[in-house]
């Protein structure tokens, strides 16, 4: 059976996301931090806006590279003697660089990469600007280290790498500003130290910003989940037996439908149907209350819900004490013997029950069904179903009577 036909057609129960939803609920209500998520949250979060992050850091290394290459003019009016290994720098090594790094981007790699080749773009460009500072003899030199805190500034504002990448980035930048400095003592040591000073109190203001906007991305994505979350459980209600907690009629329906519109239709046949009810409900009913009655029905949906082979398999409430077990791929003689399995459990329930003729205990009668998809529709697996089950009760309930299968129709 192809995976989209299994995901059409659903569990044997209807089963929403509830206790998920009860957690993202819990993460939203008690996150003071939101820079992070609990394990299970991270993995669904970067599974779905983690492309969308690959994407845009390809969009903003596309800028980087363009603000990048006008700092060209900054090389010339402060480091004029080194202005072609500048050059040289820009345009044949850090520049295919960051293109090499957006096609690597728009592939969707995972967060780790994002992150490392993120922080490593602000790092070519201080490194960049090290470089020429520490071949250059020009008087002006040393002022050309500020732009270091501008890579800073413009890697945590416009670059939107993550805050720990950010974080770490600008750690390392520093470490290489002041080690370049403290190396070449061109300039004073109070220049070197206001250099030092503008550089952490540029990171300090920007990374709060970047920190910021992390949280609001990250506040964005759960008060989604938890919108979408609420909508599907609604929906999953709408086709919830609620006394059974199997699927109601509704669900059914639409399974039976998902079969019979697959493409991989042809791979699903046969399709089975076993249709059954409690003997004697009403007097049940009437010897033991409707509270009884309700529990009854129940413990029949557990069992029938434990009896289901497998997940393409719909147990469903079909109406008052009928329940119905939809099955693809099953054969007749397959369901039957299921049918006969599921029989003798329920009787093994032992729920006391006294009507003339019958064994003493709630017993029910089944009825047996199976058509080709090609050949015939939901409309007449049931209509067998059900004629196989009257039949199953005129000769004397407990039993189960499988329905002839249809003969083809020939061209």
């Amino acid at each position: 059976m192809g995976a989209a036909s299994a995901a059409l057609i659903g569990a044997s129960a209807v089963k929403d996301d509830s206790e998920l939803l009860a957690s993202v609920e819990s993460a939203l209500a008690e996150s003071r931090n939101l820079a992070e998520f609990p394990a299970w949250l991270e993995a669904r979060f970067e599974r779905e806006v983690g492309p969308r992050a690959g994407q845009e850091l390809a969009r903003d290394t596309i800028k980087t590279a363009v603000i990048y290459n006008l700092l060209i003019l900054g090389d010339l009016l402060l480091a004029p003697d080194v202005i072609a290994f500048a050059c040289v720098l820009h345009l044949a090594v850090i520049t295919p660089i960051m293109l090499l790094i957006v096609a690597a981007l728009r592939r969707a790699p995972p967060r780790w990469f994002r992150d490392m080749i993120g922080g490593a773009l602000p790092l070519l460009m201080a490194a960049h600007i090290i470089a020429v500072y520490a071949l250059s003899h020009a008087p002006s030199a040393p002022s050309y280290l500020y732009f270091v805190t501008m890579v800073a500034l413009f890697a945590n504002t416009t670059l939107r790498i993550d805050y720990r990448a950010a974080r770490w980035t600008a750690v390392i930048t520093l470490a290489m500003l002041a080690a370049t400095l403290m190396a070449f003592e061109r300039a004073p040591l109070n220049v070197a130290a206001l250099q030092c000073f503008a550089f952490i109190l540029g990171a300090l203001v920007t990374l709060d910003g970047n920190l910021g906007r992390d949280r609001q991305v990250r506040l964005a994505y759960v008060q989604t989940l938890r919108d979408r979350m609420r909508v599907a459980a609604t929906a999953s209600e709408a086709r919830r037996d609620t006394l059974t907690g199997l699927a109601n009629r509704r669900r059914l329906e639409e399974a039976a439908s998902a079969i019979w519109r697959a493409e991989d239709a042809a791979d699903l046949s046969p399709v089975s149907a076993i249709l059954f009810d409690v003997d004697h409900f009403k007097a049940f009913n009437d010897n033991f209350g409707h509270q009884a009655g309700d529990l009854c029905l129940a413990k029949l949906a557990e069992c029938a819900a434990a009896a289901a082979p497998g997940r393409d398999t719909v147990v469903a409430r079909w109406g008052g004490e009928e329940f119905m077990l939809l099955m693809p791929h099953t054969r007749l003689e397959d369901a039957t013997r299921l049918a006969e399995r599921l029989r003798r459990a329920i009787l093994d329930l032992n729920i006391p029950h006294n009507y003339m003729g019958g064994p003493g205990r709630v017993s029910s009668s089944f009825g047996v069904a199976s058509v080709e998809v090609a050949e015939d529709g939901f409309d007449a697996l049931t209509a067998d179903a059900d004629a196989a089950l009257y039949e199953a009760k005129g000769a004397g309930r407990n039993r189960v009577v499988a329905a002839p299968m249809r003969i083809p129709r020939r061209g």
